[in-house]
């Protein structure tokens, strides 16, 4: 049996370099206010099934939903590696957790042959944190959580390695099954994602990737789906912070600054 992984790849928003405000007074997102970025640990999904794929070889194939920024994150999964890219035709903010879990589930089903599926096991943009929870459930997989990396593979397992306290555990796994992953955090990590090839850049520039509305999955209406609904929105004020300058040849002074800085002033 050959290892078909599926990766479930999204946008966030890029909150790293903000400047000014970039929501409008109902706290939504204001239109080319802010960018986006692949979600770190989906990337950290990528590049886990990808090396799982060096291992033991087989397929990778990335699913996502419609864009809502300036990153295709399908094309960046082919450019990296992925076999195969699909977009499920719905607009992920519409979506809660439950919904796009039934909608990823329908999809992963009419793949056919798909034996591992692999989530960052959060987001920032109004993600639970369980959305691989919902799919393992719904898709009927055993699941592994917060996953850092693998550790070996073969056609009918897969070795994840995790943190607990005091130290990691390996939990090995039957195929089927899903892994939800956490991130690489910095560049020299073993599990730092590998870049964009240009060479694929090249081959897959003018791909087109298939589009399956929640139609063709079998589900009309996915709002239908949903268990939570936003309930309203609020702007946060933007802070500003006032500084103050001192010398720095000045002891009492900078005295003065410290005791006001250890009194939360």
């Amino acid at each position: 049996m050959s290892v078909h992984a599926v990766v479930i790849a999204r946008e966030m928003w890029d909150t790293r370099d903000l400047v000014g405000p970039v929501l409008d007074a109902n706290g939504a997102v204001k239109p080319g206010a802010v960018s986006t970025r692949f979600e770190p640990q989906d990337l950290n999904a990528l590049e886990s099934a990808l090396r799982i794929k060096e291992m033991v070889g087989g397929k990778v194939t990335a699913l996502s939903f419609n864009a809502i920024g300036d990153v295709d994150v399908l094309k960046e999964c082919l450019y990296r590696g992925a076999d195969e890219a699909i977009r499920i035709g719905a607009n992920p903010i519409d979506l809660d957790t439950a919904a796009a879990a039934t909608l990823a589930a329908a999809a992963i089903r009419r793949l056919g042959d798909v034996n591992l599926v692999l989530v960052g096991w959060t987001a920032a943009e109004g993600e639970s944190s369980v959305l691989g929870s919902c799919l393992a459930g719904l898709l009927g997989m055993e699941q592994i959580s917060f996953v850092d990396r693998i550790v070996e593979a073969g056609d009918e397992f897969v070795i994840g390695r995790r943190a607990i306290e005091m130290g990691e555990e390996d939990i090995r796994v039957d195929l089927p099954a899903l892994l939800s992953l956490g991130v690489a955090l910095i560049e020299d990590d073993p599990r730092a994602p590998r870049p964009a090839k240009a060479m694929l850049k090249l081959k897959h520039k003018k791909t087109e990737i298939p589009v399956w509305s929640p139609a063709d999955l079998g589900v009309p209406d996915p709002a239908s789906n949903a268990t939570t609904v936003v309930a309203a929105m609020e702007s946060v004020p933007e802070r500003v912070i006032e500084s103050t300058a001192v010398d720095p040849e000045d002891e009492s002074g900078l005295k003065a600054m410290l005791e006001r800085v250890l009194k939360g002033e």
